[in-house]
């Protein structure tokens, strides 16, 4: 195996940021050098780094020289906890950074040289205060927190700004609540709070840290989140289901048990579903498949819009829920289907009845499993809502021969972060 050569020079000027967040340079010898929260414009110093053949990482630096478009962060605790990276880029710079990463992901990772103009990123409603959940994690002393950035060291946060209010004053409640006995937090390794405008206003997700029975003062604390909040605790008995509520368009309205998962920034999440359904309108779309589903977020409006279809999702409790806001809205549930995506797309392959769209909202890791049976269906269009612009170009490159992109828009779903969604459409080249 070649040893990777020396570090020529230990002073960087960071040039672009790439998928991952990282700022990017160009070495002096020609290799690509990247740095975790460096941002563009910055000169900093390398203090320690890893070597590699075609690229250095900058394990860690300091500052020499701001860039431009570097400003204060608004959070107190932004430099030691792990989210917001971002946050001491302008907003205008965190826009174009964004739109520049699904762009240049697509061209070079998808290998597609003509894409319709630039990408336009959209970005609604404030950079601060727009999480509607926060998942935090507790240690073993009851210390509940953020981790540090590529780190398990617990950051207590005295609140976070980029969250709902009424998240920052249940954090603020749950400390006062164990403040008699803190140890007693240490029962669960992790507490999602979320917090909804109708149905419960917040909701408590409590994962436990092992299968031992609770503790007079572990149960005394969870009788008094109950008593203030829709608290339920992972792999507790079964009770009645309890739904926080959500507006989407076409009057259509997502439900959601804890844990169930919602998109975390609503006004961004409505801006994105009213995106998909005028692409279905301009495009004459009246059938669909959806997979990766989840409860029902882009479903229930194409249902309500008097598109038919059917939405697949593995996920049986999300299934579930879509079903209770089908019936409280009129709609047949029939629509909602559990099932893996990749089986229940193949077995819908060797029918004579095609969609006019599959739809696929899948996870970060993509939905490279999809393609043959995608393929094999040969729907007017596909549409991909997906949260990784790396692996969404992976899985465009693999329908390229069949399938020219439409068009494609980024949404700033996650302000002062480097994630951003991206809604591509594609059009069959034939038929």
């Amino acid at each position: 195996m070649k040893t990777p050569a020396p570090l020529p020079e230990s002073e960087w000027a960071i040039e672009v940021l790439v998928p991952g967040g990282d700022g990017m340079t160009r070495i002096s010898d020609g290799r690509v050098g990247f740095a975790s929260r460096a941002l563009p414009g910055d000169r900093i110093r390398v203090i320690a780094h890893t070597l590699h053949t075609s690229w250095v990482r900058a394990d860690r630096w300091e500052l020499v020289l701001p860039g431009e478009a570097r400003v204060p962060p608004v959070c107190p605790v932004q430099a030691t906890c792990g989210g917001c990276e971002w946050m001491p880029l302008a907003r205008p710079s965190q826009i174009a950074a964004k739109s520049s990463i699904i762009r240049e992901a697509l061209r070079r990772i998808g290998g597609l040289g003509d894409l319709p103009g630039e990408v336009d990123t959209r970005s609604v409603g404030s950079d601060l205060g727009y999480r509607n959940r926060l998942r935090l994690h507790v240690d073993t002393l009851g210390r509940i927190g953020l981790y540090a950035p590529e780190s398990h060291d617990l950051v207590e946060i005295p609140g976070c700004v980029v969250s709902d209010p009424a998240i920052n004053r249940t954090l603020l409640r749950i400390r006062e609540l164990a403040a008699d006995e803190p140890q007693a937090l240490a029962r669960w390794a992790e507490i999602e709070i979320r917090a909804a405008p109708a149905g419960p206003p917040v909701s408590l997700w409590l994962v436990p840290r092992g299968l031992r029975a609770p503790s007079p003062a572990e149960r005394a604390l969870l009788a008094a989140f109950k008593q203030e909040w829709l608290a339920v605790e992972r792999g507790a008995a079964d009770g009645p289901v309890v739904d926080q509520q959500w507006p989407l368009p076409n009057g259509a309205e997502l439900r959601s048990p804890p844990g169930g998962f919602v998109q975390v920034n609503w006004p961004v999440n409505l801006e994105m579903v009213t995106a998909l359904l005028d692409g279905v309108k301009t495009r004459g779309i009246r059938s669909f498949i959806e997979l990766y589903a989840g409860a029902g977020n882009f479903a229930l409006p194409l249902l309500l819009a008097g598109l038919t279809g059917v939405a697949i999702e593995q996920s049986a409790g999300s299934i579930r829920a879509a079903r209770r806001s089908a019936r409280a809205l009129g709609v047949s549930d029939d629509a909602f289907v559990t099932g893996e995506a990749v089986r229940e797309l193949s077995r819908r392959s060797k029918s004579r009845d095609k969609p006019d769209l599959v739809f696929l909202d899948p996870p970060r890791g993509g939905a490279r499993e999809t393609v043959r049976p995608l393929l094999e269906l040969a729907p007017r269009f596909i549409a991909f809502c997906a949260c990784d612009p790396v692996t969404l170009a992976r899985d465009v490159k693999a329908l390229s021969a069949a399938y020219a992109v439409d068009s494609v828009a980024g949404f700033d779903m996650f302000p002062h972060t480097h994630h951003v969604e991206t809604l591509i459409w594609l059009r069959a080249k034939s038929g």
